[in-house]
């Protein structure tokens, strides 16, 4: 049996948006926040040496993975609040 698509969607490309669109936000938000999670975890995998590369000094605040672990919380909490 075949589907008819009204669209102009190779076929399956409509299959996966019928299951996207039949997801929950709970399940969104759930994979959001683990996307989020995987690129903290990445992040913070990176060596020292490569964080401060080309920079004069190792202070704290020049470490990249502080700042963007920082930014990825916001983006966290911006996720789970709205």
């Amino acid at each position: 049996m075949y589907r008819v698509y009204s669209n102009d969607a190779p076929r399956g490309v409509s299959d996966m948006s019928d299951w996207l669109a039949n997801l929950s936000l709970t399940w969104g938000k759930a994979i959001a926040v683990i996307a989020f999670v995987g690129m903290a975890f990445w992040t913070w995998r990176r060596p020292r040496s490569f964080i401060f590369q080309g920079a004069p000094d190792s202070h704290r605040w020049r470490d990249l993975r502080v700042w963007a672990s920082i930014l990825i919380a916001v983006q966290i909490v911006i996720y789970l609040s709205f």
